[in-house]
């Protein structure tokens, strides 16, 4: 019944110019995603079909998103709130001697890091590129959430309302702490080109698909972990895979972050250390 409405839902979206009788569907429909809610545009739209539909529409859009994400109710007033608190969490974070917003500089958040490297210039160029790539990810975040705090002042706001802005919020705040994850851990000193000439392309080469694999492994176990629908072999083999490629590239992984993949029944691959001992 479920699959049935959202399909629905999905048909009237696809309708460019819906008739009134269409139109009248179309409330019915959002009325049955939530009677409480929709019932002043479904009573509007009995009356006045043509005056509804863009009310009918954006609600109906974010009635289907929050479905294919698998989200019941509950879970997305979890999911909203987890990503709030994480992300003025992220917000908050700005090193010292970093400008402010309005100032010349750039705001660049430091998560609890020790900032820009001492070494930074010595970095390769993909690694160097995360630290702009970050300040420009945490300035949209700050727009986004600027954003959703209107939403939410709003005396008529609901939770589906602003789970839109959270999706996009989440995913920005999972590439910047995996991106920073890669800055910090990242290690001159066993990367450093060697000295023929020849070879040097070769490496660089290897260097920055490293990075990239890395960057998506980290994605990877990110996004699995922050999964709300039920795990199947599929998406728990997903996250394996991306756990044995960050060992495999000596990358370490937070033992928070660890704790949360055995609670989900993911193997940590034992490194030379742990194999010594």
């Amino acid at each position: 019944m479920d699959q049935i409405l959202t399909a629905k839902i999905f048909n009237f979206l696809q309708l460019e110019n819906p008739t009134e009788t269409q139109i009248i569907e179309g409330a019915t429909l959002l009325l049955q995603c939530n009677p409480n809610r929709e019932r002043g545009i479904y009573n509007t739209a009995m009356r006045r079909p043509k005056s509804t539909l863009p009310w009918i529409r954006t609600d109906l859009k974010k009635y289907y998103d929050i479905r294919k994400r698998g989200l019941t109710t509950p879970e997305v007033e979890k999911f909203n709130s987890e990503t709030i608190s994480r992300v003025e969490q992220t917000l908050s974070m700005v090193p010292s001697g970093v400008a402010q917003e309005g100032e010349d500089a750039p705001v660049v958040p430091a998560l609890g890091t020790r900032g820009m490297r001492e070494d930074h210039d010595q970095l390769p160029p993909e690694v160097q590129a995360i630290w702009e790539r970050n300040a420009e990810r945490w300035k949209k975040m700050a727009r986004l959430h600027f954003q959703l705090s209107q939403m939410i002042a709003k005396p008529d706001y609901a939770p589906c309302d602003g789970n839109e802005l959270c999706y996009q919020l989440r995913q920005v705040d999972d590439e910047l702490r995996n991106d920073y994850e890669i800055y910090d851990t990242y290690d001159v000193v066993n990367t450093v080109v060697g000295s023929n000439p020849d070879s040097a392309g070769d490496k660089v080469d290897v260097f920055t698909d490293n990075v990239k694999t890395i960057q998506n492994a980290r994605t990877a176990i990110s996004r699995g972990l922050g999964r709300k629908t039920p795990h199947t072999a599929e998406s728990l083999q997903k996250i394996q895979e991306a756990v044995n490629t960050l060992f495999a590239l000596k990358q370490t992984i937070k033992a928070e972050t660890v704790e949360k993949l055995k609670a989900v029944g993911i193997s940590i691959p034992k490194t030379e250390t742990d194999a010594e001992g």
